[in-house]
């Protein structure tokens, strides 16, 4: 696996030579929340125009989507041809929302289509799990095995929208109702610095319509909330891309949307560089890769 050194200039000496300071091992948690979730493809943009790489990765919804991807070896680049290609009709065909839900296969096909031989966890280059919760037991489920575009579309199965995804002998839907941005499970992996970026930090703010979509939707927002405070303590900066005119459920404004989530790492350059112990204007110098 690569191994990430930070370095810093040796005061005691007049060159510019740099001396190790510390090694980290650096976390990235991505929440869901529909196509806003694209938003995550412009921030690995950014992070990678910084020089920084991520030891582990975990997703939950379409932050699992585009962290599999990630793992895999998908530049951001890549991430972004293949989202201007989806449309609508792609993944919810024929979905009335909490009436007639769409089947997750539309994704699992899509990821299957790019993972090409790949098919399970240990095959990808970077560790990462996918967040789902498990319907009969009603607990979290943090997939690191099995078959990825099967686990990761269960992680995208919003109640009410798609169908439940019977796997192993569960009832898998989104991983969101436990775990909607999984700083906490990225921690647990072996992460000593977690980054996470939420996507809909909003969610839970509720709705003043009566309708039976926005409060169910709602409700579901709610309940997401009440879970997100506990597991984002673990996290050391939070990214939260203003997303909230974006609606989860179209696709005509990706550009945009991946645009908000570069530049809001970049607002961020001087912050990520304190909590690295680095300078801001030498941030994308840091780095090395050693190949092992």
């Amino acid at each position: 696996m690569d191994i990430f050194k930070i370095f810093k200039k040796n005061k005691d000496e007049k060159t510019n030579s740099m001396q190790i300071h510390k090694k980290v091992k650096i976390g990235l948690a991505l929440g869901g929340g529909g196509v806003r979730g694209v938003g995550h493809i412009g921030a690995l943009m950014a992070f990678e125009e910084l020089g920084i790489h991520f030891d582990y990765i975990a997703g939950t919804s379409a932050g699992s989507i585009v962290g599999a991807l990630y793992a895999f070896g998908k530049s951001p680049k890549e991430m972004k041809e293949l989202a201007l290609t989806l449309r609508k009709k792609d993944i919810t065909r024929g979905m009335i929302p909490f009436i007639k839900p769409a089947n997750t296969a539309r994704i699992e096909n899509i990821l299957n289509s790019v993972f090409g031989d790949v098919k399970v966890f240990s095959e990808l280059k970077i560790p990462f799990k996918a967040v789902c919760t498990d319907l009969k037991t009603g607990k979290e489920v943090d997939f690191d095995y099995g078959n990825v575009a099967k686990v990761v579309s269960a992680s995208c199965a919003v109640p009410g929208v798609f169908t439940p995804v019977v796997y192993d002998d569960m009832h898998l839907v989104d991983g969101g109702l436990r775990n909607n941005v999984p700083a906490d499970v990225v921690k647990n992996m072996g992460a000593n610095v977690v980054f996470a970026i939420d996507v809909n930090h909003l969610r839970g703010t509720g709705t003043k319509s009566l309708s039976t979509v926005s409060v169910l939707s709602s409700v579901i927002g709610i309940i997401m909330q009440s879970k997100i405070d506990k597991t984002m303590e673990v996290a050391d900066l939070i990214f939260e891309p203003a997303l909230e005119n974006f609606s989860p459920l179209k696709f005509d404004d990706i550009e945009e949307i991946i645009q908000i989530g570069y530049e809001t790492v970049m607002a961020n350059k001087d912050k990520i560089a304190k909590m690295l112990g680095l300078n801001p204007k030498r941030i994308g110098k840091y780095f090395t890769k050693n190949e092992n």
